[in-house]
């Protein structure tokens, strides 16, 4: 015991409990990749961070980079080298000249970049009213299409009586016209609202002034024919045309054009297309197939599709280093991009493309749908150009039928005509825009 009366430790205790102690230091060192040498480094850490396999490595996209993403073009190594990639967001598949808005496809968008006809329309045509509005990539086509047939016809009555109309506006224009005319009759000219294709801005719908300022419904005949055969030169279509109206689900319209751009417009006049069999077809032509050549005089384009990403908020689009390019959606599920080509040797787009068109339209007809041939003095009902719409006031001598009689249809067959169906839906789809079930 010491002086202050406590056991003191034995020397040789101590000395084991210091050995102890190096002893694990020592191992805890070595377990630690370490050694007794001052120079020695950290071993190379295999578990550390993998950018290529790690779920949560790729903080910018919010996505696990290890996901299989579900693109042939995920690296621009794959691609050849006059192309490479670029991220277009998913939600513009719903914008572009090229989308397709009818019975089953709305439109998404309710008007873009908008200008005003009234302020910038050429001498050569009226507009109905100051504040008529359209896509300003229409309208410098719409003045060198009718300043063109002025000087071919030498008139300026063309008259434009519609252009965009927003889907409130549509409301309007389809429960007058059930009023005036019925469903049925309505379901052939006029579109449910937000379905209808004023509301994207790319189409208008044209009529004639005669001497009397009295607003007549343009024919297509004579020399308003002009219109219809070269509207492809300016970028437009018949929107619908006659021989499509099973599978537009919309009678013949001789006064509504709408713009697709070119070479699109030339194109599908030179196949004899409606807009529904274009877009559909074009799904064949991916990239990766080769896409589709078009030419016309001279001149070579590419056209391909892109599906989008459904899993991803953008798609990675090919597109060429060193050329002009468009890229619009369908309003479906992917892109059309359209390259202009030169005869370059080195131009894989050129080298893979095929100019062979291919596409069965059976699946688009619409079964049951019945053709209405409307006579001279039926009005457009799907345009507000002509007023009173009434239905005694629809019809001329040379119509083939009477839209009530049973020679049309059987009034309590619904099975003959199913493409009414999906307007009859309108009430229960639409009641914020009004209700049109108790209009006779």
């Amino acid at each position: 015991m010491n002086r202050t009366g406590k056991k003191s430790i034995g020397n040789g205790f101590l000395a084991v409990i210091v050995v102890l102690i190096f002893t694990c230091g020592i191992a805890t060192m070595l377990v630690s990749g370490y050694t007794m040498n001052p120079n020695s480094k950290k071993p190379e850490d295999t578990t550390s961070t993998n950018t290529a396999t790690d779920p949560v490595a790729d903080s910018t996209s919010g996505l696990p980079s290890n996901v299989i993403q579900p693109n042939a073009f995920e690296e621009e190594s794959n691609l050849p080298e006059d192309m490479k990639l670029i991220s277009v967001l998913n939600d513009d598949i719903y914008k572009g000249s090229l989308i397709l808005v009818n019975y089953e496809h709305e439109s998404r968008i309710d008007g873009e970049n908008l200008v005003n006809i009234y302020e910038k329309a050429s001498d050569s045509y009226t507009v109905k009213n100051d504040d008529m509005l359209i896509n300003s990539v229409v309208l410098n086509s719409i003045n060198s299409f009718l300043d063109d047939f002025q000087q071919a016809q030498g008139l300026t009555n063309i008259f434009i009586s519609s252009s965009y109309r927003s889907k409130a506006d549509q409301v309007e224009i389809y429960n007058e016209s059930v009023e005036n005319t019925g469903e049925k009759s309505t379901a052939y000219y006029v579109s449910v609202p937000g379905f209808s294709e004023h509301q994207t801005g790319y189409c208008f719908d044209t009529a004639t002034v005669n001497s009397m300022g009295e607003t007549l419904e343009l024919d297509g005949e004579g020399i308003y024919k002009w219109l219809i055969d070269n509207c492809s030169d300016y970028g437009f279509i018949l929107r619908y045309p006659d021989n499509k109206t099973n599978i537009t689900g919309i009678g013949y319209e001789t006064w509504h054009f709408r713009y697709v751009g070119l070479p699109q417009a030339w194109f599908i006049k030179d196949k004899g297309l409606c807009l529904e069999e274009y877009v559909a077809g074009m799904q064949s032509y991916t990239y990766e197939n080769g896409g589709l050549l078009i030419t016309k005089d001279k001149k070579k384009w590419v056209s391909y599709y892109v599906p989008k990403l459904e899993a991803f908020n953008t798609t990675e689009v090919p597109v060429p280093k060193n050329a002009n390019y468009t890229i619009s959606g369908d309003n479906i599920g992917g892109f059309i991009v359209t390259v202009e080509v030169t005869d370059d040797a080195n131009s894989s787009l050129l080298k893979n493309a095929t100019d062979k068109w291919s596409f069965d339209n059976s699946a688009l007809v619409i079964e049951g749908f019945k053709d209405y041939v409307p006579g001279e003095d039926d009005r457009d009902s799907d345009s507000d150009a002509f007023g009173d719409d009434s239905s005694e006031n629809r019809g001329g001598d040379n119509r083939t039928d009477d839209w009530t009689s049973d020679s049309f249809w059987d009034e309590d067959d619904e099975s003959q005509f199913d493409y009414v169906d999906y307007y009859d839906d309108y009430d229960d789809n639409y009641e914020d825009y009004g209700d049109s079930s108790n209009v006779n």
